[in-house]
């Protein structure tokens, strides 16, 4: 696993593997950054993989749902994400530091985490797949990281955090859309 502190960037990207249809790599020129594997069919659960550990994140919560972070195999909540009004949120760690989240308008699947005077340290932007493989769930992601700022210690794990709530938020749309054709049938 590459190192944003060694090799810094200003653009990566998320792409599905090859191994298993819920697994994502994060890539740049130097390899991989990070890596995002779901560990439950729900999609609630996954794990999170960078130079700087291994992590779990869990969606938890219908009417005010949260998203926690915790070292993998541990009960602690390293950071807690809290949804505001029109999904933004807050990611709180628990040793100091918070990000907001904010859903940019560039299109379904786009976001970015912001410093605290609201400048975008990670922005993703997800695409569809569009190959005759694709399963018709986002597939890949642009993620751009502050020019000036690619060495920040939480970048990879911030562009894992993002590129989670966008999966998951794409996934639950899925699932209502699917439900309502259900019942119309």
């Amino acid at each position: 696993m590459k190192s944003l502190m060694d090799h810094p960037v200003t653009t990566l990207r998320w792409e599905r593997n090859d191994l298993g249809p819920v697994d994502f790599e994060l890539t740049g020129r130097e390899g991989i950054y990070a890596t995002l594997t779901f560990l439950e069919g729900n999609r609630s659960l996954a794990r999170v993989r960078t130079d700087q550990g291994v992590w779990t994140l869990k969606h938890l919560g219908i009417l005010t749902p949260t998203v926690t972070l915790r070292d993998e195999g541990g009960r602690v909540n390293l950071a807690t994400f809290h949804y505001h009004a029109l999904r933004n949120g807050d990611l709180r760690f628990e040793e100091g530091g918070s990000y907001d989240w904010v859903w940019l308008q560039d299109g379904e699947g786009a976001g970015a985490f912001l410093d605290e005077v609201g400048k975008p340290i990670v922005r993703l932007q997800a695409h569809e797949g569009r190959d005759a493989h694709s399963s018709g769930g986002f597939e890949r992601c642009e993620v751009t990281l502050r020019p000036g700022l690619p060495s920040h210690s939480r970048s990879a794990l911030l562009a894992a955090f993002g590129w989670y709530l966008i999966l998951f938020d794409h996934l639950k749309k899925q699932d209502i859309v699917s439900a309502g054709t259900t019942l119309r049938l």
